[in-house]
């Protein structure tokens, strides 16, 4: 029988706790530790169970509590429902439970042990070979580096963590990983590596860096017996990471002019290089792919189109965190360590108009040593021309002040969209203080749609996210967006301390919001109503703010 994921060391003793159930029935920790195994099957509102997955849940239910198991379900959103299942469904509005067994997403099952020790996270398909595991006292044996281990490091992490990257350290060898075995456990527990925003259920991306539950259950299980070796013969070859361009040679490389030095120490350098690209005509941009030079500093870039030159008045070099200090004419994307060369979909070319600039924007961070940087852009084109546009809807608000020790300031907007559209990625952005975002549609039926969900916002981890599938939005559809800032002495991300008023700007000690949902119209000949509606938009959250008598 393949090893359980057990987790040790959660024990229940640790744990007290009261919690009604949906007929206001209290239920206590006391009755976890006098069964055999204790379900808990995660539920929400957001995310209603099908009545197969509750009828197959029933089944299960009814076989195992004869020979000692507990089922609960448990539900931390609003007020606790049946659901239609035969036990209890808890109300946890402190999350205990869901961090007891760290889940994220819903529906989602749990198995802990009489000890407190965790089992089993996932679905339902393996549920039953745990509780008949656990019940015939089978222990699992530790998982090895060379079995269990490397597999899960060559998949997810090995990409930033091999030499030469942005990562600090390989994780290529049974060397390089057993030294870190406690750290690698810490922060793939903690979700704080590899570095993925987006919770899963609310939308589906593609590059997903999300470790499944499973294997980081087995990163912990591997660094508390020890980091074992295990067999070297079971040792898959470690993956090869190709030199220069992985697309083969561009049709045009975009160089920053000159060199760009980066301090050994220091804050992190939010910088924006201006390139004259000289282009005598419209490029049409099939696939980009972009080579920083010194990979350990370069954090992140933008890559913003300017038209009108007024990048060049500022230099061909100048800081700037935040914005780049114009309205760009259009954008070629971004770049995050682990991306890879993004190639556009058929009919979604990217144009590039004769004349314009490129303006990367890069966020260096210091790594101790000083580095020097000369990032390059390689841009591969086509003869076709797109046939549709992306069109970006800009939810979000320069109303932001934020009070000093205020932990769940709310930041809302919404727009209906006059056409039918497809939404195909999605682009979140706000400063340190943010602590969650949400995104969703409700559709012309009332059905609640997500968009995205970021619970616990990262500034230094900014992506651009794209739809695996892109998200068909009718006419009428409401896109809304909330975003809720924690500006006390709790939040670990508060530049401030103690905290201090925070208003909407452009520095690293203001706020922004702004959820940008990319979609295209259905019909491009709906293109222009589209269009004046968005325009409408902004006119109206500008307050007529945007025009300026000339100087």
């Amino acid at each position: 029988m393949p090893a359980l994921p057990v987790v040790p060391a959660l024990l229940l003793a640790a744990l007290s706790f009261q919690l009604p159930d949906s007929a206001g029935v209290l239920h206590t920790s006391a009755e976890f530790r006098k069964s055999k195994a204790v379900v808990l099957a995660f539920v929400s509102a957001d995310r209603p169970i099908s009545p197969a997955y509750a009828a197959e849940l029933a089944r299960t239910y009814a076989a195992y509590v004869p020979r000692g198991v507990s089922f609960f379900a448990v539900q931390s959103d609003s007020a606790a429902h049946a659901w239609g299942l035969p036990f209890p469904v808890l109300l946890d509005r402190q999350r205990q439970l869901a961090q007891l067994a760290g889940t994220g997403s819903t529906p989602a099952l749990a198995v802990l042990s009489p000890a407190g020790e965790l089992l089993y996270r996932g679905q339902a398909g393996a549920l039953a070979r745990t509780l008949d595991a656990l019940l015939a006292g089978k222990r699992p044996t530790p998982p090895t580096f060379a079995r269990d281990v490397a597999p899960i490091l060559y998949r997810h992490c090995a990409i930033c963590h091999h030499p030469g990257e942005v990562a600090p350290f390989p994780l290529l060898t049974y060397q390089d990983a057993a030294k870190r075995a406690k750290l690698i456990a810490t922060v793939t527990a903690s979700r704080y590596m590899p570095p993925w925003q987006p919770e899963p259920g609310y939308g589906h991306f593609q590059g997903e860096r999300r470790l499944p539950n499973q294997d980081i259950a087995t990163l912990r299980r591997w660094a508390e017996a020890g980091a074992p070796q295990g067999n070297p013969a079971q040792l898959a070859p470690a993956p090869h990471f190709p030199e220069g361009w992985q697309l083969g040679p561009p049709d045009m490389t975009v160089r920053m002019p000159k060199p760009f030095a980066i301090a050994a120490d220091g804050p992190d350098r939010y910088m924006c290089f201006v390139i004259p690209m000289q282009l005598t005509a419209d490029k049409y941009v099939r696939a980009l792919e972009f080579r920083p030079e010194a990979r350990s500093v370069v954090h992140h870039a933008l890559f913003l189109l300017d038209a009108g030159h007024i990048g060049r008045q500022k230099g061909e070099a100048y800081p700037c965190f935040g914005t780049p200090g114009f309205l760009p004419s259009g954008a070629l994307g971004g770049w995050t360590p682990g991306t890879q060369p993004a190639r556009m979909p058929d009919g979604l070319q990217l144009i590039l108009r004769k004349g314009s600039d490129l303006v990367m924007q890069i966020h260096y961070h210091p790594t101790g040593k000083p580095e020097t940087d000369q990032s390059e852009l390689g841009l591969y084109f086509t003869d076709k021309p797109p046939t549709k546009w992306v069109a970006d809807i800009a939810l979000g608000s320069h109303q932001i002040d934020i009070p000093p020790g205020e932990r769940a300031y709310k930041v809302r907007d919404h727009f209906t969209t006059p056409v039918d559209v497809e939404a195909v990625g999605i682009i979140p952005h706000a400063h340190y203080i943010c602590k969650q975002m949400d995104g969703w549609a409700i559709l012309p039926n009332g059905r609640k749609q997500w968009l995205i969900r970021i619970r616990n916002w990262n500034f230094d981890w900014q992506e651009q996210y794209r739809y695996v599938t892109p998200l068909k939005l009718p006419a009428d559809t409401d896109l809304q967006m909330e975003f809720t800032y924690d500006n006390s002495d709790a939040n670990p991300r508060n530049p401030n301390h103690p905290p201090k008023r925070v208003v909407w700007g452009p520095d690293t000690t203001d706020e922004m919001a702004g959820l940008h949902v990319q979609v295209v119209p259905d019909d491009m000949d709906d293109w222009h109503e589209l269009g004046q509606a968005l325009w409408g938009k902004f006119m109206r959250s500008v307050g007529g703010g945007f025009y300026r008598k000339p100087q």
